[in-house]
């Protein structure tokens, strides 16, 4: 069908490597699991084998949230360096700017 796009196959074999299986058995198992839960009347929006916030401690949470924090930081110092790269470039190019 259209879902199965070429970043959707890409995905999948991913995910099939990462656990070992052929595409075909990863996809089997992850089905199977969700139409028995389909089944069950207990649908969960999270997809299989990603643990609920309520399961993950508080302090795994707290590690990811400080994480992201410096994650975020030096994205915005790497954007920064990044900028001041290229208008030295642009400079240099222009001849306004002598190294």
């Amino acid at each position: 069908g259209d879902a199965f796009t070429p970043e959707f196959r890409s995905l999948l074999n991913k995910a099939a490597k990462k656990a070992k299986q052929t595409q075909a058995d990863y996809a089997a198992e992850v089905l199977a699991a969700a139409a028995r839960k389909t089944l069950a009347g207990t649908p969960d929006d999270t997809p299989p084998g990603n643990p609920t916030p309520a399961i993950i401690p508080p302090e795994i949470l707290e590690r990811q949230e400080a994480t992201d924090r410096k994650l975020a930081a030096l994205a915005d110092q790497v954007r920064a360096l990044t900028e001041l790269q290229q208008k030295t470039l642009w400079a240099r190019i222009r001849g306004r700017f002598r190294p």
